[in-house]
């Protein structure tokens, strides 16, 4: 692989597309010696057709001779050169964790997550409770499909191995995808194995971990490596609690406000860095979205006031206010993490409307039973 020159080197990695009718083998081989989610895919007359991301490989089960036109998805073009959170916001909307890139009508390359995350030039507060994917470690003797299910299903880069409770390793997805792809293959050409999927899917997971080489305290502040590169979450214990993934990061982080199509004001995001500001807004959708597919929604409104200043940290005043064509609830709270205390205040603010909705509906089922009891 033949890298770019700067500034691209930072965000794009140089890679011929594959044509349809090469093999998933071939597509698991690239992916795993240059680090890469996904590769691009064009016709026998170089017109583009899509991608085969690593996970819609993984989920496939296919065998390692299955061609890439049986795999390939369609998505979007990254036009070269783009700013990395606009491509940002294509991984989100898409759900891959990787795009092919042009320039001047031909496919220069790819871009993924990890660059990208890279090239925001990050400088994380939050701490990784925040950003982490809650997660049962494997065990040792757990078998490679266990992994497989679990990496492809969620959008994991890396998932962590525990004996006992205690952290031993980590299965990473490209070796995941080189074992049952390239292993098989291999093995094939020296007579030892016939390269069936599923001989390597019943492996124990402890032939292919490596030793977990990023973990972060829950309450500790990940750095953008912990991001871009994935890390295991432990508590105090030492326990493992989650992971971080830069695939999951970017799709949960960057939440589409305009495509939500509902009536939300948020107010003081200026002075947050761009992880907060998006975990807010994220958490905001979250919560108006399942108000309003429950009520007639007319505002939604989240207000923080930044108070006293202690060094580098800052304390904010949070207030959430749910405004409905039938009534309104309120909730506030106050912290010096600003992510928490909005969570709170949305977390409560909901928990006050959903409490009514259920009385309501138990006055109401209570009429309807009282009805028939008397023969109304």
């Amino acid at each position: 692989m033949v890298e770019s020159t700067p500034p691209l080197d930072n965000l794009l990695v140089r890679l011929e597309p594959l044509t349809h009718a090469r093999t998933v083998s071939l597509a698991a081989e690239k992916m795993w010696q240059n680090e890469i989610p996904v590769v691009a895919v064009v016709d026998d007359e170089k017109k583009y057709l899509g991608v085969v991301s690593i996970f819609t490989l993984l989920r496939s089960r296919a065998h390692g001779e299955t061609k890439l036109k049986n795999l390939v998805e369609k998505a979007p073009l990254v036009q070269w050169p783009s700013d990395p959170v606009s491509i940002a916001r294509i991984f989100a909307r898409t759900g891959l964790p990787g795009l092919a890139v042009i320039e001047k009508g031909s496919i220069i390359g790819v871009v993924h997550a990890r660059r990208v995350i890279y090239a925001l030039k990050l400088a994380p507060k939050v701490p990784a409770r925040h950003i982490m994917y809650p997660i049962e470690p494997l065990k040792p003797d757990d078998s490679v499909e266990k992994a497989r299910k679990l990496i492809a299903e969620i959008g994991l880069r890396l998932v962590p191995v525990a004996h006992d409770g205690r952290l031993v390793g980590a299965v990473r997805v490209y070796d995941l995808v080189n074992f049952i792809y390239n292993t098989p293959l291999r093995r094939d050409k020296l007579g030892e194995v016939k390269g069936e999927v599923e001989y390597f899917l019943d492996q124990p997971v402890h032939k292919i971990m490596m030793s977990p080489q990023r973990t972060v305290n829950v309450d500790g502040v990940p750095t953008i490596e912990d991001i871009a590169e994935g890390a295991i979450v432990l508590d105090p214990k030492q326990n493992v609690v989650g992971v971080i993934s830069p695939y999951l990061f970017i799709r949960r982080l960057l939440p589409e406000v305009e495509e939500a199509k509902l009536p939300i004001r948020i107010e003081g995001l200026d002075e947050l860095d761009f992880i907060e500001r998006n975990l807010v807004t994220r958490k905001t959708v979250d919560i108006a979205k399942s108000v309003a597919a429950r009520a007639n929604l007319l505002e939604f409104s989240v207000v923080l006031k930044p108070r006293e200043k202690a060094g580098e940290r800052r304390r904010y005043d949070v207030r959430v206010s749910i405004k409905l064509d039938k009534g309104s609830y309120t909730a506030s709270t106050s912290g010096w993490d600003v992510v928490q205390a909005v969570f709170e205040s949305l977390e409560l603010a909901y928990k006050n409307f959903a409490k009514t909705k259920e009385k309501k509906r138990e006055r109401v089922i209570d009429l309807a039973r009282l009805r028939k009891r008397i023969g109304f």
